[in-house]
């Protein structure tokens, strides 16, 4: 007697739904060295898909989002720099992105946990007296 197992199909965990709340809160907590990276990443929030997804090609080239900002591009490339290395979105390597005619895609990203929190400065733990 040859017992046949039966499996189910299970479904494939999907990557959690985007949340601007929890983006923009992020955001908000990140340690940025200038404001005009938090201005850029709320018009890339206001800008991008239901999945927090800015296509190629799409509006986020530095001119249009330096007209947009209010900024200059080389504020907006800056900002976009400090916004990747916070954690905040993410891009493809400029080096292997193909086609080069087109814009690079920015995924809104969360910081890995605890990256945005913040925190009190360390300290010896004594009291003044």
């Amino acid at each position: 007697m040859t017992e046949q197992l039966t499996t189910r199909p299970v479904p494939v965990p999907s990557r959690p739904a985007f949340d601007r709340y929890r983006w923009e809160r992020a955001l908000f907590s990140a340690e940025l060295p200038h404001r005009n990276a938090r201005l850029l990443g709320l018009v890339l929030a206001h800008y991008a898909g239901p999945a927090g997804y800015l296509p190629a090609g799409g509006m986020q080239h530095a001119g249009r989002l330096a007209e947009i900002a209010d900024m200059t591009g080389r504020q907006v490339r800056m900002s976009l720099y400090q916004l990747e290395r916070a954690g905040l979105i993410a891009r493809p390597d400029i080096a292997t992105w193909e086609p080069r005619e087109l814009v690079r895609p920015i995924t809104l990203t969360l910081p890995p946990a605890g990256g945005a929190a913040r925190t009190e400065p360390p300290h010896s733990g004594e009291r003044p007296s």
